[in-house]
């Protein structure tokens, strides 16, 4: 009940140093959804170097897979052994046992990091001090500009309803200047494309097919739908990457000998089977429970992602993969 206050807690540097240079890009680039993706595009160029030495070590643990099936040979009952062996031979070749574990949680750092800035715009991202956006909000309560139950707490929480009623009302923004809690520069416009990007989509019918809601909530769904494609894509092509993929000479080859079927197993298979359910799951919560913003950078997020893998792939992986189809098909002659 506590772990996730606890955990944006912990994120509020990140979210407030996040929040900082978005606003910074807003100054130069006047669009608050082309901020989401320019920042969305250097978090993943910034990442790459430390996922690409991820998928790196794998190939290079991958290369090391005969040495392994030795020393299980050798020990077959003595784990320890085996253990201690394996260790000192990633050792030697220089291969980390924790880099791969580095670059998810470089993902969870970003993710929980940008929940508050997409939430929180004018605060995050608008720099209106918390301070001054309780006395717009009370402001804007007393004067019936907004409703009763947008408490305080809410508000530190979201305070999109504010940017709201300040964007629609005229004369609220033109109190909240004369009074000294805003800056005219300082109201983010959420308006995207013709997206409002503070909405959240719905898979309400009675909204999204309402007489006069269909044109507001109709069109969120392209973010979600686009989110849900591209991480399906993008999953696909990373295994592709997986180093011990058997190719389509192996298994033509366990077809015709099963008793080579089962050799060297691909121990991240389990794993990769759960993320392929996990992380859909993950991304479609937080693109229905968040403002639309977050759909957005989930697209580009997946979409760069594809671009990585492609270039892993054919930079790195294919290479192996046809090194490695070789030697088998020497050793099996």
């Amino acid at each position: 009940m506590y772990v996730m206050p606890q955990i944006m807690g912990l994120m509020d540097p990140f979210s407030d140093l996040f929040g900082w240079i978005m606003s910074k890009m807003m100054i130069w680039l006047g669009s608050y959804g082309l901020t989401v993706i320019v920042f969305t595009v250097l978090l993943m160029i910034l990442s790459f170097p430390l996922g690409l030495k991820q998928k790196l070590n794998m190939l290079k643990q991958s290369a090391l897979q005969d040495d392994i099936n030795e020393i299980q040979r050798l020990y077959p009952k003595d784990m320890q052994t085996q253990n201690m062996l394996r260790m000192e031979l990633l050792k030697k070749h220089g291969i980390s046992q924790t880099a791969g574990c580095l670059p998810m949680l470089l993902q969870m750092l970003v993710f929980f990091s940008m929940w508050r800035p997409i939430q929180q715009p004018l605060h995050y991202i608008g720099r209106v001090s918390a301070e001054n956006i309780e006395n717009i909000r009370s402001f804007l309560v007393s004067n019936s500009w907004l409703a009763e139950n947008i408490n305080a707490k809410y508000i530190a929480r979201n305070d999109i309803p504010i940017i709201d009623a300040l964007s629609k009302n005229g004369q609220a923004l033109y109190g909240a200047v004369e009074n000294g809690w805003l800056e005219l520069k300082q109201l983010v416009s959420l308006d995207f494309l013709g997206l409002d990007l503070g909405m959240r989509p719905t898979i309400n019918p009675k909204l999204l097919f309402g007489a006069d809601s269909w044109r507001t909530y109709l069109p969120l769904l392209i973010l979600p739908i686009l989110t849900l494609v591209t991480m399906i894509i993008s999953m696909q092509l990373v295994k592709l990457e997986q180093p011990n993929r058997k190719s389509k000479e192996e298994r033509e080859r366990e077809k015709r000998n099963p008793a080579k079927a089962g050799q060297n197993p691909d121990p991240t298979a389990g794993m990769m089977k759960g993320m392929n359910y996990f992380f859909p799951v993950i991304m479609m919560f937080t693109v229905f429970s968040l403002p639309t913003a977050m759909g957005l950078f989930w697209v580009v997020r997946n979409l760069m992602m594809i671009a990585q893998s492609l270039f892993t792939y054919f930079a790195y992986h294919r290479p192996f993969q046809q090194k490695r189809a070789e030697q088998s098909a020497t050793r099996s002659r």
